[in-house]
């Protein structure tokens, strides 16, 4: 039971990070690949972090122990995620501002229709994301998180999560900021010309003179990406080492 408990925790931990985490949680890695890769990482971890309980002989506390250490992994996986959401938000709101929102494809493993741009921002922020090292990171997070055993820290170190919330809205305006104002310029000009010019047709000028200036000033704008990434994942991994338990 001291060796199952040793295996079967980490086991559990990093099973729930991967139903959310960024990278790991990815739908085009294999369900049979993620739980052999997660036997693997628990079997390295059981023999490396210190004594871990063992397995409860009372069924009750072998099942609420075991929901814990999934939920407290899949909300590890889930804080990461800001990155990547803040990013494909940025995408949504770039392309309403360009008036891409008619342009959707449809994909196979959807069940709905998605925004172009909102994928393509989405990929960046993952690519971002690995660039920034959130993969490794994340994984040390989870080891750490077993620094006094299987428990998880105190529900007040929590508030560093819930404030990620502001930061993912205030990261996608910051990302979308200069689309917008481009093309909030690009529409007060066209308007003011039709007003002097009522025979120009709006939707043969307009439209393509705001699609190409927003996708103009998003070009100029990725090599920003990077240092936001960065900046993005650096404080996740700030507002998971507060939740982490401290000696």
């Amino acid at each position: 039971m001291l060796w199952f408990g040793r295996f079967l925790w980490p086991f559990l931990r990093i099973t729930g990070l991967f139903l959310t985490a960024p990278f790991y949680g990815s739908s085009l890695i294999p369900n049979m690949v993620k739980a052999m890769l997660a036997a693997a990482l628990a079997l390295c971890l059981a023999m490396w972090l210190p004594a871990l309980p063992a397995y409860p002989a009372d069924p009750l506390s072998a099942i609420f122990t075991g929901f814990v250490q999934i939920a407290y992994g899949a909300v590890l996986g889930m804080a990461m995620q800001i990155v990547v959401a803040a990013f494909s938000s940025a995408g949504e709101i770039m392309g309403q501002a360009m008036g891409l929102s008619f342009a959707e494809l449809q994909f196979r493993e959807s069940s709905g229709s998605s925004a172009v741009l909102s994928d393509i921002m989405l990929w960046a922020g993952l690519l971002g994301y690995m660039a920034a090292g959130g993969p490794v990171w994340i994984f040390e997070a989870l080891v750490r998180s077993f620094a006094h055993g299987a428990g998880v820290a105190p529900i007040a170190s929590w508030s560093a999560l819930a404030s990620l919330g502001g930061t993912l809205f205030a990261a996608a305006i910051g990302l979308a900021l200069p689309v917008m104002a481009a093309t909030l310029c690009v529409n007060l000009t066209v308007g003011l010309t039709t007003v002097f010019a009522p025979s120009m047709n709006l939707l043969s000028i307009g439209f393509p003179l705001l699609i190409l200036t927003g996708l103009w000033v998003l070009v100029a704008a990725i090599p920003g990406f990077g240092v936001t990434a960065q900046h993005l994942t650096t404080q996740c991994m700030g507002a998971l080492g507060a939740m982490l338990p401290h000696g």
